[in-house]
């Protein structure tokens, strides 16, 4: 029985220019289980939007590295090898880098997609992969995230179960992208919207039919909680 549920943010409740689909946030004000906000961003804009969507137990910020409902917070994660690493890539002067929140940010550090070819992403991870074993890069649809390979959504989910009294088996988790497998994979259900990556996809026990938030709305459908 599902007694939560855990939305990635980006490219699931929203579009890619970032606009939410606003059915979605109806429905999720319609739920009475508790409500996780999953995402890659920083914590103020993880609770700013949380405030504005209403009906939010809880958030997990910075792919997993901080889960807190509101009084209780909980920090994982190895910022400054994450630290160490980003200074080695950006001392290089191979790429044109764009930092994302880095001053917010307490466990890992993010740049924009936007600047950076394929061949150049796939270089910023051999990068980081020779400087820190213990790091990984993922990529959030949105954003390259440098952080600390033991940390993820699903450690995330892991934390806010915790803090919310709620089993992980017992949520269901939606996701579109390379850093929600972790979530998907063990939540109780794992849902993907179809604009989903493959890798979501193939974590996901359900994949929706429609993409963005109004998967988002048949998912719940197919959970029966709307």
């Amino acid at each position: 029985m599902i007694k939560a549920v855990a939305f990635d943010i980006d490219g699931t409740l929203t579009f890619p220019d970032r606009t939410l689909e606003l059915s979605a946030v109806r429905a999720i004000r319609r739920l009475k289980i508790p409500v996780v906000l999953a995402t890659g961003n920083v914590l103020c804009f993880a609770n700013a939007l949380a405030v504005s969507l209403g009906n939010i137990s809880g958030v997990i910020a910075e792919n997993g590295g901080i889960a807190t409902d509101g009084e209780s917070k909980i920090v994982s994660g190895n910022i400054a090898d994450c630290r160490r690493a980003a200074r080695e890539i950006e001392t290089g002067g191979k790429f044109s880098l764009r930092p994302i929140n880095a001053k917010e940010r307490l466990t890992e550090i993010a740049y924009s997609k936007d600047t950076l070819s394929a061949a150049e992403v796939e270089s910023l991870r051999e990068i980081v992969a020779r400087c820190c074993g213990n790091l990984t890069v993922v990529d959030s649809g949105f954003a390259l995230h440098i952080k600390d390979a033991r940390v993820n959504k699903g450690v995330g989910l892991i934390e806010i179960s915790k803090l919310l009294g709620v089993a992980v088996e017992e949520f269901a988790a939606f996701g579109d992208a390379e850093n929600d497998v972790e979530m998907l994979e063990i939540a109780g259900v794992g849902i993907a919207v179809a604009n989903a990556d493959q890798k979501a996809q193939a974590a996901a026990s359900y994949v929706t039919k429609r993409r963005y938030g109004l998967g988002v709305v048949e998912g719940l459908v197919h959970l029966q909680l709307l």
